[in-house]
């Protein structure tokens, strides 16, 4: 049997009981067994057999119902935080943010080693810092995936040497950088082709992305024009479409959810009115 095993690990609490309270081993893995919920140390045994990830037997072995909990126990969360520190300084000296600290963390995927006692951690979490305001703005936060390794040592979850591999990393400036990249691209391809949609023609008018402009796009219209028919003018008015921060956006910057759109603003757009 495999010396991390579940039964291995709880066959050793056992020896240690009996030592300090001078039991036999036979009871204090009875004893054990019954504290973990168990009827009894056969009924414990079968079941590391048969169901080895009952919660029961997970509880009393390794402390926590899931696997993936390991990473909060212990000193374990402390540790990965001060090895990203480390990992990252070069990267977090580039910013203006300081006091980074892990947020946002989520465990994948978790697999256990009955033969080494190791435990194997896909995550993702955001190292986020605190931005000095009064300096100009370099970023504040690390998006990042990882592989996190644990060992199961006297009763408690450590973190490997070498333990934290970083397979990639995004910081938001980077982000802020792709999206207006795509923001503009999706702009420029629109005007190229000169059949922009009107989402595409609002994005473009407005600085808003394209996404934002589809929420405006069914806005009314009505039309500034002369007696004879000569078009000085478009308004649109964006109520009742805007909504929430796309609504508090356009007030800020216009003072009013009616905009004035020159008159050849339509040229090159799909639009039906």
């Amino acid at each position: 049997m495999s010396d991390f095993s579940r039964l291995n690990i709880f066959k050793s609490q056992a020896k240690q009981l009996a030592r300090d309270q001078g039991l036999k081993l036979s009871g204090a893995q009875e004893t054990l067994a019954q504290k973990a919920g168990f009827a009894d140390y056969h009924e414990l045994s079968v079941i590391a057999q048969r169901n080895p990830k009952d919660p029961r037997l997970m509880v009393a072995v390794f402390g926590i119902k899931e696997f993936t909990q390991a990473i909060h126990e212990d000193d374990v969360y402390a540790d990965l935080d001060l090895e990203l520190e480390d990992q990252l300084s070069g990267a977090i000296a580039n910013t203006n943010a300081s006091g980074f600290r892990i947020d946002a963390l989520e465990v994948g995927t978790a697999d256990y080693s009955d033969a080494t006692g190791k435990l194997t951690l896909k995550v993702s979490l955001t190292y986020q810092g605190q931005q000095d305001q009064e300096r100009v703005y370099h970023g504040a936060a690390f998006f990042l995936t990882s592989t996190v390794d644990l060992l199961r040592r006297e009763g408690m979850w450590l973190l490997a040497e070498d333990g934290v591999s970083i397979s990639s990393i995004e910081s938001d400036a980077d982000r802020d950088r792709k999206s207006e990249h795509e923001y503009w691209a999706q702009v420029e391809d629109a005007r190229n082709s000169n059949r922009m949609s009107m989402a595409q023609a609002l994005a473009s008018e407005l600085g808003i992305s394209v996404e934002d402009g589809e929420l405006l796009a069914g806005s009314e219209i009505t039309t500034n024009e002369s007696d004879d028919g000569l078009v000085y003018s478009y308004w649109i008015n964006f109520e009742p479409e805007a909504e929430g921060e796309l609504r508090a956006d356009l007030l800020a910057r216009f003072g009013s959810l009616e905009y004035e759109l020159n008159p050849n603003f339509f040229d090159d757009v799909e639009h039906d009115f």
